[in-house]
């Protein structure tokens, strides 16, 4: 197995990384939440959040931030490739955590598989399980991603079904109590009443008209104490609401 690499960091040179990612499990509520069904959806997650999954019942779905997981999708680059003639050995990492699927192959017809390599971005589905104390996906499908911009839109549905989750949770549990906040991500800071995601556009938006060529990613980072990665994320959210676009520079943002 060759040596791990950042997430983000192979060849195709996505122009959005993703190297933490994630969210945070603590600050559960004490008292039992209203749940996100997702029987019969499948549901996008990060592979942090299926690792962290657990059974709160015997037999029953696997539940993380007050959301039940039956089918679940998510993405990440391809680490290790293990050939075993019927079946494949596949490592797939997404900066939060990893995961090793396994997959089935008829000999007698051509390998589906045979465009997976290491170091390719792929997208799985399947069915959460657990054996021996560890995580799988059963029935797993995977497939290589040919569109870069499919592992953002796989992050933002990701983040939406958490904060719909949390949402649903937080009313649940503390009734009338609406104005109670928590963070998408780890260590994200709050400042007074305004969003993170409103926040960087306020920055975006005083610092453009003397920043023609796009306040810079790392810079919008560095003024607010977040983490990069996660002003990346806010920025491709801000970007699908036609808040802001990209500068003449790809890591730099202008405000409409």
């Amino acid at each position: 197995m060759s040596t791990y690499q950042p997430y983000g960091g192979y060849q195709q040179n996505f122009s959005n990384d993703y190297t933490s990612g994630g969210f945070d499990a603590n600050n559960q509520t004490s008292s039992q939440p209203n749940k996100t069904q997702t029987k019969n959806s499948l549901t996008s997650v990060t592979i942090k959040e299926v690792v962290e999954s657990k059974q709160l019942i015997q037999d029953g779905e696997y539940s993380v931030h007050n959301l039940e997981l039956n089918l679940v999708s998510f993405v990440g680059v391809v680490r290790n490739v293990t050939d075993n003639t019927s079946r494949l050995d596949i490592q797939v990492e997404d900066g939060t955590g990893s995961l090793d699927l396994r997959v089935w192959i008829d000999e007698s017809k051509s390998n589906p598989y045979s465009d997976i390599t290491t170091g390719i971005y792929v997208y799985c589905t399947g069915a959460v399980k657990e054996f021996n104390g560890k995580k799988n996906i059963q029935h797993v499908t995977i497939r290589k991603i040919e569109d870069p911009n499919e592992v953002i839109y796989h992050h933002l549905s990701a983040i939406d079904t958490y904060i719909t989750a949390k949402n649903i949770g937080l009313n649940g549990a503390n009734g009338a109590n609406g104005s109670q906040k928590e963070g998408l991500f780890v260590s994200e800071p709050e400042s007074g009443n305004v969003s993170v995601i409103d926040r960087i556009f306020n920055f975006i938006n005083e610092n453009t008209p003397s920043m023609p060529e796009g306040v810079p990613v790392t810079y919008i980072a560095q003024s607010l104490n977040l983490l990069t990665d996660d002003v990346v994320l806010h920025c491709g959210k801000l970007t699908e609401d036609a808040k802001i676009y990209l500068g003449y520079d790809e890591n730099g943002y202008l405000a409409v």
